[in-house]
């Protein structure tokens, strides 16, 4: 039988590469949307689409060209809508409605978990909640994953926080929940198995929990040096150049973040990532030397 084709939108992203390799690695046949990066795509072993994801009539050719019948859905609140609401909505719901007219038989929609919950103050997951209630009015068979922390975010030299020898640095000190990019793709793969279970239903992705000093002993673990868990940059300079996120760590802080816990989405993912996995998994500095030394 052949493999089950996917298209995911927003392939080459710091989500969308890791869904990919997952869902290469669970058996589908995967196609990714992409601007400019289609070699990165191609050594990969994905199918790339050039297309602008944002526009209508680019999905539509995407969608037609893959022949895909499962599509997961990304949308850029920072990049391509411009930290813009409005149109990160708009970008929603143009893939929500390509998607119903190509006849998709299953979308999986990334949101954020709890996002009904954080502040008015937190822009980016504003249209989050917006998304999740237009997609469940849209007649389409879906599912919600809802991750929380990225691991990712540890190592992020285009938000100013590389990964260096020595030291691990994040925006907050306090116990937060993490979750893998890879474990998303790993749950969309469970997910895309099995749509009737999972069909109308959404899955928090949290597969670890611990505090910075927490996250640098894993990496003490891995690499076996000491490590300095260190602050990306003080409070009050977070909560001047990065309000939208400084009032998302504020709900991880006070509130104690999302309210699911990893133990629940390790009875769906079992060797989900813990920070010591990840740390294995990423295997790389800022600087590409490895992390693991042989």
């Amino acid at each position: 039988m052949a493999a089950e084709k996917v298209l995911v939108l927003c392939a080459t992203g710091k989500v969308g590469r890791n869904v990919c390799r997952a869902l290469l690695e669970a058996g589908f046949t995967v196609y990714g949307t992409t601007r400019t990066s289609p070699d990165r795509l191609r050594q990969q072993g994905v199918t790339p689409i050039v297309c602008d994801y944002t526009k209508a009539e680019d999905l539509d050719r995407a969608l037609a060209e893959s022949e895909a019948k499962k599509l997961f859905v990304i949308s850029d609140y920072f990049g391509a809508a411009g930290r813009s609401v409005s149109r990160e909505v708009e970008q929603g719901r143009r893939a929500f409605a390509a998607a119903k007219r190509a006849g998709v038989q299953h979308l999986i929609f990334m949101s954020v978990a709890d996002a009904e919950c954080f502040d008015d103050k937190t822009e980016h997951i504003k249209a989050k909640v917006q998304l999740e209630a237009d997609l469940r009015a849209s007649g389409l068979t879906y599912s919600i994953l809802r991750p929380c922390a990225f691991f990712e975010n540890l190592d992020d030299a285009s938000n100013w926080n590389p990964l260096k020898r020595g030291v691990v640095k994040f925006l907050s000190d306090q116990p937060i929940k993490y979750c893998s990019t890879y474990d998303i793709g790993r749950a969309a793969a469970i997910l895309f198995q099995d749509p009737q279970q999972w069909a109308g239903r959404s899955l928090d992705v949290i597969s670890w929990q611990g505090d910075l000093a927490a996250v640098a002993r894993a990496l003490e673990v891995v690499s076996g040096e000491p490590v300095r868990p260190a602050l990306s940059m003080p409070i009050w300079l977070r909560r001047l150049l990065l309000n939208d996120l400084h009032h998302m760590c504020l709900y991880f802080e006070r509130d104690k973040g999302p309210k699911g816990e990893p133990e629940a989405f390790r009875q769906i993912v079992p060797d989900a990532l813990t920070a010591e996995g990840w740390f294995r998994f990423h295997n790389r500095y800022a600087d590409a030397e490895p992390i693991v030394r042989l």
